[in-house]
């Protein structure tokens, strides 16, 4: 993929890929400074002085910018590095990246994915599952048939890589031949380590996305982070149960809910969890029962109506060892 000048600078500014002594934008800071700067390709080469003229930011900031757009060989050096295992960069400026997620998180969308498996499940219509690592077997039974629901749909399905809901439901997805998006709370080469995630995103059944460095560690604040991505890429997200409305679980739908990323479903059948109830009060849909689900999924428009999505690849496209083999 051609990369512009512009999808060069996003990257560079939200880079977390090389240390260069500078904390890289937040997503906020990357749209605040893309409102004020038409172009932000202009940037690159820019003395301090003169992206604190043009990008109307303090000296302290235009000093961190020059630094992180300064940084582009070691960044290219350690992009081709990922590239050979099999993870590719997308910026928020390409047209390769999910236009959903732009336009549902708003500011709140990063400004690049790594990216390891198939890119166009992340435009296909999907189908959401989130929930709790110490799930009860009954809601664990609910994310499991989950799968058959998105199957008939024609969704792909898109958790997080925990276990509990997100294992369950993605398992039985793959078992039976449905695509998934993988949103981990950890980096790329962290994920990597996990055998079976290898061999599923080898063989172009699992895309797996993520936000962060490559090396990171799972932290609540990257759970959080990446449950952003989870229900800004669904056409509807269920969240299957939740017991703490201090929790993970909770606070991700709270916040799905209140900042309108994509419409929530709450199961309140057999295995929902003792907080459920306090996300109707929020606004969630109620689901009893799977058939429910399925003609809500149903009313939803699929994306993959308007345009049918390319083949997915399979194993013998893969030409060359990669992190995910």
């Amino acid at each position: 993929m051609n990369v512009t000048d512009a999808s060069l600078a996003a990257l560079l500014l939200g880079n977390r890929i090389v240390d260069v002594g500078q904390t890289p934008l937040t997503a906020s800071e990357f749209w605040a400074l893309c409102a004020r700067v038409d172009d932000i390709s202009v940037l690159l080469g820019m003395p301090a002085a003169a992206i604190a003229r043009v990008a109307s930011v303090s000296a302290d900031d235009a000093r961190r910018y020059a630094a992180l757009l300064a940084a582009g060989t070691a960044f290219a050096f350690e992009r081709e590095r990922l590239a050979d295992e099999g993870v590719r960069l997308i910026s928020a400026l390409d047209d390769e990246f999910p236009a959903r997620l732009r336009r549902r998180l708003g500011t709140a969308c990063p400004s690049f994915l790594l990216v390891a498996g198939p890119t166009e499940f992340l435009e296909r219509g999907a189908l959401a599952v989130v929930g709790l690592r110490n799930a009860s077997p009954m809601a664990v039974e609910v994310a499991a048939s989950v799968a058959r629901i998105a199957a008939a749909g024609q969704r792909v399905v898109v958790s997080g890589l925990a276990h509990g809901v997100d294992q369950a439901s993605v398992d039985a997805a793959l078992d039976v031949g449905v695509p998934v998006v993988g949103v981990p709370d950890e980096g790329m080469r962290m994920v990597a380590r996990r055998a079976e995630i290898r061999r599923r995103a080898h063989s172009g059944e699992l895309c797996i996305i993520s936000p962060y460095s490559p090396a990171a560690r799972a932290t609540t604040a990257n759970a959080m982070g990446r449950n952003k991505l989870i229900y800004g890429l669904a056409e509807l997200t269920l969240v299957v149960c939740t017991n703490d409305v201090s929790g993970g679980t909770w606070r991700g739908a709270h916040e799905a809910i209140g900042r309108g990323f994509g419409r929530v479903a709450v199961w309140t059948g057999p295995g929902a969890g003792s907080a459920n109830a306090k996300l109707l009060d929020l606004g969630g849909v109620a689901v009893g029962d799977l058939g429910h689900l399925a003609d809500l999924l149903g009313s939803v428009p699929n994306p993959a109506d308007e345009a049918p999505p390319d083949p997915t690849p399979g194993p013998d496209t893969v030409t060359q060892p990669t992190l995910f083999d």
